[in-house]
């Protein structure tokens, strides 16, 4: 829908005024059978003695006849069950037909029902559409915004749009009648055998964030997107090169088990081509993280991995800004195959140059899992907490502080020792948050109660005294340990670190002597650092003080 077209705003408030308050799709549904109405009534037009169109048909009771038909073959209930109040609408909108199929199907917000903007269509499609080829765009719905864009400047490529929607599936079919390079199919892209033809392109947002389709074996995973990705990747064309351009939520770049059989199986079978992270917010009504990723069935020269950014420069609205690669690199095929994720962040933090220098230095490293032992915190239930009778404390992620835990603060349960015995902290333990918005580690002092960490916290104890648990804190705190752990997280906005994926990060494993010393300095620089701490907080409140006592 054009958003400058007073019209098409004035005739949607209308609506609104005489209708009342309705939802994105029952406004849909209204302008469509008033739109197919006024079509049909048009198309009864008799030729007058002079060859001018004659009058158009006005008899109230015709009219509404047309109207009710027109409901019943689009599939919805009649919108206007009041004949005279349908009559009195029809009759006021005169100009209604400046207002087009493609209007209608861009209607409503994108905070209602998820479309792709043109920021992020505009980059599926720069890499893909060229001369004629065979395009799919399922869930075309999904690409309001920009069908008649595509349809209208790749004319010489013939496009399949899909959807599993009688109304949308309607509206698509009245936008195109006359456009022969269109057509409109009911399909499902989560079910087997969707489609028996190949395509050159195609252009897909899937579902995510709605739980699990209820599919057959014939998937490796049962996530919407997921079977979507497989579904799809299997009807590109293998006779030329075909190209599936494909929204996905970012957990497809770093998840395991099932996520990562599906990596390994597409890169099997296909050749990855394009990865790139999209920003926050690009899509506005999931939080959930998503990546573009553009997979062939021809050979690559390598994969581009991107990260997008909104362009800060651009002053366009909210509906048009642009997106621009913050950064841009190319991996050769052999080591992408080779890598266990495809995680953006991750390649781009691994080609900083702090840690190829730490890789390429001769300083002795360790995998953490080797000189410790990384493990999860206890899952307590939250009715089990604040017991007056609690025998056991537990530190969560708001008692770790940057150098210290809050144990005055420490909400307690009641349990047997032995239950929790392989949870219960040892003096030198180190903590570190699994979750959250900040990187945190502390060291645990042992107490005179017994505590555990709870299971948002990761707990590391070294295997003997080879390993000094202050070096080690003193080491995630550099900005290379931060850049490590973060390189091993799994969140999407927010952090989630892996204690398993722990176990294979890499430290600077430095004598025994050398661990000590940094770690005696790090300790009576961080006392000193406090008592001046201290002296300031005593001398500006004194300060105080003496200023407000004049009053």
């Amino acid at each position: 829908m054009k958003k400058e077209d007073e019209n098409i705003k004035r005739l949607y408030s209308f609506l609104n005024g005489v209708t009342g308050k309705k939802t994105v799709r029952e406004q849909q549904t209204i302008l469509s059978v008033l739109r197919k109405t006024m079509d049909e009534v048009h198309e009864l037009l008799v030729e007058g003695p002079d060859g001018e169109p004659g009058p158009v048909p006005d008899d109230m009771n015709m009219i509404y006849m047309i109207m009710s038909q027109v409901a019943y073959e689009f599939n919805v209930q009649n919108p206007f069950p009041d004949k005279e109040k349908f009559y009195n609408i029809y009759k006021t909108l005169e100009d209604f037909d400046q207002v087009t199929w493609a209007d209608i199907l861009e209607y409503g917000s994108d905070k209602e029902e998820f479309k792709v903007p043109e920021s992020v269509a505009k980059l599926m499609e720069k890499n893909c559409i060229s001369g004629f080829e065979e395009v799919l765009i399922p869930e075309a719905e999904k690409f309001s915004y920009v069908l008649e864009s595509l349809t209208t400047t790749y004319d010489e490529s013939h496009f399949t749009l899909m959807t599993t929607d009688l109304l949308y599936y309607k509206l698509l079919t009245e936008m195109y009648t006359f456009n022969e390079m269109v057509d409109v199919e009911l399909g499902d892209i989560y079910k087997t055998n969707f489609t028996d033809e190949n395509y050159h392109v195609i252009l897909a947002a899937p579902s995510f964030g709605r739980g699990r389709a209820n599919e057959s074996s014939d998937f490796i995973g049962k996530d919407y997107d997921m079977i979507a990705i497989q579904n799809l990747a299997a009807h590109l064309t293998k006779k030329e090169e075909g190209t599936l351009s494909i929204v996905m939520p970012a957990k497809i770049t770093f998840g395991g088990r099932q996520t990562k059989q599906l990596r390994d199986y597409l890169i099997s079978k296909y050749n990855v081509k394009e990865i790139a992270s999209l920003p926050a917010g690009v899509f506005n009504t999931t939080r959930v993280k998503t990546c573009l990723i553009n997979i062939s069935t021809d050979k690559t020269d390598g994969v581009k991995v991107k990260r997008y950014v909104f362009d800060k420069n651009d002053q366009k609205n909210e509906e048009t800004t642009n997106l621009v690669a913050e950064d841009e690199t190319t991996l050769p095929n052999d080591k992408f195959v080779k890598m266990d994720d495809w995680n953006v962040d991750r390649i781009f933090e691994l080609q900083d140059d702090e840690w190829l220098s730490f890789q390429e230095s001769e300083v002795e490293k360790r995998k953490l899992g080797e000189v410790a032992t990384v493990f999860r915190g206890k899952v307590v239930r939250k009715q089990d907490m604040d017991n007056k009778d609690g025998n056991i404390r537990v530190i969560n992620i708001s008692n770790i502080g940057n150098y210290d835990i809050d144990y005055s603060s420490l909400e307690s349960f009641k349990e047997e020792p032995r239950k929790v015995a392989n949870y219960i902290l040892q003096d030198g333990d180190l903590l570190i948050p699994a979750r959250g918005t900040a990187i945190r580690v502390a060291i645990f002092k042992e107490q005179s109660y017994p505590c555990i960490a709870s299971s948002n916290v990761i707990v590391i104890r070294a295997k003997n005294k080879e390993l000094n648990p202050v070096y080690l804190k003193v080491f995630f705190d550099s900005s290379l340990g931060r850049k490590i752990l973060l390189l091993h997280q799994q969140g999407t906005y927010i952090m989630n670190i892996s204690y398993k994926e722990l176990n294979n990060v890499e430290i600077p494993f430095l004598p025994s002597e050398e661990q000590q010393t940094i770690a005696d300095e790090y300790t009576a620089g961080l006392e000193e650092y406090r008592k001046a701490m201290q002296a300031a907080e005593y001398k500006w409140s004194t300060t105080l003080e003496r200023l407000q006592s004049k009053f």
